[in-house]
């Protein structure tokens, strides 16, 4: 009988365990220098802070003196707040269809009035080939600055299908307008 020879399979075990600890030790370095290195920082940043704070605290006088000079600038020079003209002091009242659409039974038309109007009205034309199919009457609602009508709901049925052309005739007071 011939003996077989074993073969001594301890340095793969002890390889093993030498590769899990180099693995755990790169780990627990990245984790202790990521920890140290938050620290350091908020502490920086928490230096900043006093000292701003501290100079703020020493120099009263200086800051009354710099809101001064700063509210003086302010009267000076006006800033407009938006680009064009003031829709308030055109000639005649402006606006969009927001919304035209059919949304089940009714074609729903939604309208926006640039202007701020504290009331009037909106006067409908749904016209095709130039003929009026159908017309009716909103009353306008004011907003914070601008207006709108009520809302126009038409039932489909009364103006069948195709291709409409939508008028609004907008009036208040003395003005008046197209959309």
């Amino acid at each position: 009988m011939t003996k077989k020879r074993r073969r001594n399979k301890k340095w793969i075990s002890w390889l093993i365990w030498l590769i899990l600890f180099v693995v755990g030790a790169v780990v627990c370095y990245l984790v202790w220098d990521s920890y140290f290195r938050e620290k350091s920082t908020n502490t920086q940043n928490t230096e900043e802070v006093e000292e701003s704070k501290k100079e703020n605290v020493e120099m009263p006088e200086k800051k009354e003196e710099e809101k001064q000079i700063v509210d003086d600038k302010k009267e000076e020079k006006k800033v407009e707040q938006y680009d064009g003209e003031d829709p308030n002091d055109a000639e005649a009242l402006s606006g969009v269809v927001t919304y035209a659409g059919v949304n089940g039974e009714k074609l729903m038309i939604r309208v926006n009035i640039d202007q701020y109007l504290g009331g009037g009205q909106c006067k409908l034309e749904l016209m095709k080939d130039g003929i009026t199919v159908y017309n009716n009457m909103a009353n306008i609602v004011g907003g914070a600055s601008t207006a709108t009508c009520e809302g126009f709901d038409v039932p489909v049925s009364e103006i069948g299908r195709g291709a409409l052309e939508i008028v609004i005739n907008v009036s208040s007071g003395d003005w008046s307008g197209i959309i």
